[in-house]
C-alpha cells in the first residue's frame, strides 16, 4: 500500500508485515510498537491529524516504547507529543540498538529531558533513523534538544524541518557527538543551545565526531550562547553543499566565542569542514569575533565556491577569523561587505590561507589589515 505520490518508495508497507492501523489513542501507539518490536516489525499508519498527547512516559524517560525492530510509522499528518500539562520529564522516541525507525509525515514536539539528551528523537549505538518529512519542534533536552545521533547511530533527515529546540548545552536542532548523519532538502530554524553558565555551542547543529553531509538546506535564525550560531563543529569530516547559513548569532565574547554562522575548531587531522556553493550571510557574533566563520585550534577549512557576506562582529573579522593555526583554502569564493567593530572586517588571519582566484572585498573598516599572517590576494 502506498500514500502519497512521491513518497512511494519512502512509505510502501514492507512485504513482510501488513499495514498496521493505530487508533488515535496513547495506549493504541504504545501497543502497536511493543508488537512490532516482538513480531519482528511492522508498518504503522497512524490517525490522521490526531495528537497523541503522552502525559507519561512508557518507561523510563521515553514516551513510547523503543524502537528495537524494523518499524515504519506513516504519520498521515498525526502529532507525538508531550502533553503541555504532563509534568514528568521525558523524551518522545527513543531508537535502540537493531532498531530502525523509517518515519514519515509526522510531527514531534514537546519532549523535555533536559538533564539528559535527545528531547525529540533518541538515536542510540546501532540504531537507524530514516525520515522524511517530518516535523520536530519545542523540544528540551542537554544535548540533541531536536535529535541526538549517539556514537554508532546514523541518521537519515529529508525534507523535514527542525524547529524551536532548546539545548542546554550543544546541538540545539541535531546534535552528532560521533555518529553518521545525511540532512538533506531541509530547514534548521530557530534553535537554540547553550547557557549563561555553561556556554554551549551548536545553535542549529552541533558535530563533536562522526561524520556528516548536509546539502540543500537552510540552517537560519539559531542561536548559540557561546560558539556556533548555526553550526559548532569540533570534530569528524564535515560538508555541507548547496547550503544556506544566514541570520545566525553566537553571543560569547573573548578569542573563542563568536562564529555566528559556524564555529569550526577539529582537534582531528583529516575532519575538515568543507563548504561546496554555499552562501554564509546576515551572521552575527555579538560580543566576539568571526560574524561570518570562526575557525581554531588548526581546524581545516575548505570554501569551495561559497559566499561568505554581510556578516558582522562586535570585535574583528565580520567575515572569516583564522587563527591558532587554523587553515583555511578560499576557491573561487568571495568574502564581501562584512563588518566588524575593529579591523580588519573581511578577514582576520593568524593562521595559514591560500587562495585560487577568490575576492575580498568591500568589507569595513578594512578588509584584511591588520592581520598578523598575510591573506593572499587581499588589498587592505
Amino acid at each position: 500500500m502506498t500514500i502519497t505520490a512521491g513518497l512511494t518508495t519512502f512509505i510502501t508497507a514492507s512485504p513482510a508485515h501488513a499495514l498496521s492501523f493505530v487508533g488515535c489513542s496513547t495506549g493504541a501507539l504504545n501497543s502497536a510498537i511493543s508488537n512490532a518490536n516482538t513480531n519482528g516489525g511492522d508498518t504503522l499508519l497512524l490517525s490522521h491529524g490526531c495528537d497523541y498527547d503522552y502525559t507519561t512516559p512508557f518507561s523510563g524517560d521515553v514516551a513510547t516504547p523503543a524502537i528495537a525492530s524494523p518499524i515504519t510509522i506513516i504519520g498521515n499528518g498525526a502529532t507525538i507529543r508531550r502533553d503541555p500539562a504532563a509534568t514528568t520529564d521525558f523524551r518522545i522516541l527513543d531508537i535502540a540498538d537493531g532498531g530502525t525507525l523509517k518515519v514519515s509525515l509526522l510531527t514531534v514536539k514537546g519532549g523535555n529531558l533536559t538533564a539528559s539528551d535527545g528531547g525529540g528523537i533518541l538515536v542510540e549505538d546501532g540504531g537507524t533513523l530514516r525520515a522524511h518529512g517530518i516535523t520536530v519542534s519545542d523540544n528540551a533536552a542537554n544535548r540533541g534538544a531536536g535529535v541526538e545521533i549517539n556514537e554508532g547511530g546514523t541518521a537519515e533527515i529529508h525534507l523535514s524541518t527542525l524547529t524551536r529546540n532548546q539545548a542546554g548545552l550543544a546541538g540545539g536542532g541535531i546534535d552528532n557527538p560521533g555518529g553518521t548523519l545525511d540532512l538533506t532538502t531541509s530547514r534548521l530554524t530557530d534553535n537554540s543551545a547553550g547557557s549563561p553558565l555553561v556556554g554551549g555551542g551548536g545553535g542549529g547543529y552541533d558535530q563533536d565526531d562522526g561524520t556528516a553531509t548536509i546539502k540543500l538546506t537552510t540552517i537560519s535564525g539559531n542561536t548559540s550562547v557561546f560558539a556556533g550560531g548555526g553550526i559548532d563543529h569540533d570534530g569528524g569530516p564535515l560538508t555541507v553543499t548547496g547550503s544556506a547559513i544566514t541570520n545566525n548569532t553566537a553571543s560569547g565574547g573573548g578569542v573563542h566565542g563568536g562564529g555566528g554562522g559556524i564555529w569550526t575548531g577539529s582537534f582531528e587531522t583529516g575532519a575538515p569542514m568543507t563548504l561546496n556553493g554555499t552562501t554564509v550571510t546576515g551572521n552575527h557574533a555579538p560580543n566576539g569575533h568571526g560574524g561570518g566563520i570562526s575557525n581554531l585550534f588548526g581546524a581545516e577549512l575548505i570554501i569551495n565556491a561559497s559566499t561568505v557576506n554581510d556578516n558582522t562582529a562586535a570585535l574583528g573579522a565580520g567575515g572569516l577569523y583564522n587563527i591558532e593555526d587554523g587553515n583555511v583554502t578560499l576557491r573561487l569564493s568571495t568574502i564581501s561587505q562584512n563588518t566588524a567593530g575593529a579591523a580588519p572586517g573581511g578577514v582576520y588571519n593568524a593562521g595559514a590561507i591560500s587562495n585560487v582566484l577568490s575576492t575580498i572585498t568591500l568589507n569595513s573598516p578594512t578588509n584584511c589589515t591588520p592581520s598578523p599572517n598575510p591573506v593572499p590576494g587581499c588589498v587592505s
